[in-house]
């Protein structure tokens, strides 16, 4: 059996553990390989926070490895667990164990008169960064929706509990693959956020602003140009992320967020 180790290098804390993980794996007689040879892992272990789980997810997609995430940052809302129990629950994959599978859809996003393509987990934004902007919102070549605010957001349900949900979007059951568009502070009446098909194409062009950025997975990518279009498609590649025991989105939505002690009255 083969691990792969990766982490947030700027994190002391992950880094630490990440070494106690090599040193603990050897000793086990499995092999570990670096970063630049996961392709021949079995699994590979991700020491951080779910910022570093979802980074390293979407840069290793391609690979159809699964990435369990040992939480080592503050939020551990998509990780297997928490930092002080890596060892037993990793020793169990050793023995034989069984481990759960949980498959993400992508985002693959193109650029207008940019050759460059990206890949999202979360979600992107198309957002101002100091006036109001305008945007359209296109589906399937067909004039879906008129934005004035702030921005919007296009989510995978795995990015339903992150920005979009800050932005007022639902929370999505981690199962149910699908896209939201929820538009970030629209002026005049509110627009709800709206659940699609990931077999939909969705675009979505600038008609009106300046300093407009396009943020994906929460960090800054580039400028959008005024009459610049952002396309979104479904993932060529989807994401696997291991568990140690049948995951519970609910039961995880309750761990983190604590939605079953809120008092009503």
């Amino acid at each position: 059996m083969k691990f792969g180790i990766v982490f947030k290098k700027e994190n002391q804390k992950a880094r630490e553990v990440a070494g106690e993980a090599r040193k603990f794996l050897r000793k086990k007689g499995t092999n570990v390989v670096d970063e630049s040879k996961l392709k021949d892992a079995d699994y590979i272990l991700s020491f951080g926070g779910d910022g570093t789980l979802i980074h390293k997810a979407s840069q290793f997609a391609y690979l159809g490895i699964p990435l369990i995430g040992i939480n080592t940052g503050n939020l551990g809302f998509l990780t297997a667990c928490e930092v002080g129990d890596w060892k037993s629950y990793v020793e169990k994959i050793i023995t034989g164990d069984k481990i759960y599978i949980s498959k993400r859809i992508t985002l693959d996003i193109e650029i207008e008169g940019s050759r460059d393509k990206h890949r999202a987990v979360n979600e992107v934004a198309v957002k101002g960064l100091y006036r109001v902007i305008d945007l359209k919102i296109i589906v399937n070549s067909e004039e879906f929706l008129n934005v004035q605010g702030d921005g919007v957001i296009v989510s995978t349900q795995t990015g339903s509990t992150a920005y979009s949900l800050s932005s007022g979007g639902p929370i999505v059951d981690s199962e149910l693959d699908c896209f939201l568009v929820t538009p970030i502070n629209p002026i005049g009446l509110p627009i709800p956020s709206v659940v699609l098909s990931p077999k939909d194409e969705i675009e979505v062009e600038l008609t009106r602003g300046d300093d407009v950025s396009l943020v994906i997975d929460g960090q800054e990518h580039q400028k959008v140009k005024k009459g610049q279009s952002i396309k979104v498609l479904k993932g060529k590649w989807d994401v696997k992320l291991g568990y140690f025991d049948e995951h519970s989105f609910l039961k995880a939505l309750n761990a983190k967020f604590g939605l079953k002690d809120r008092k009503i009255g």
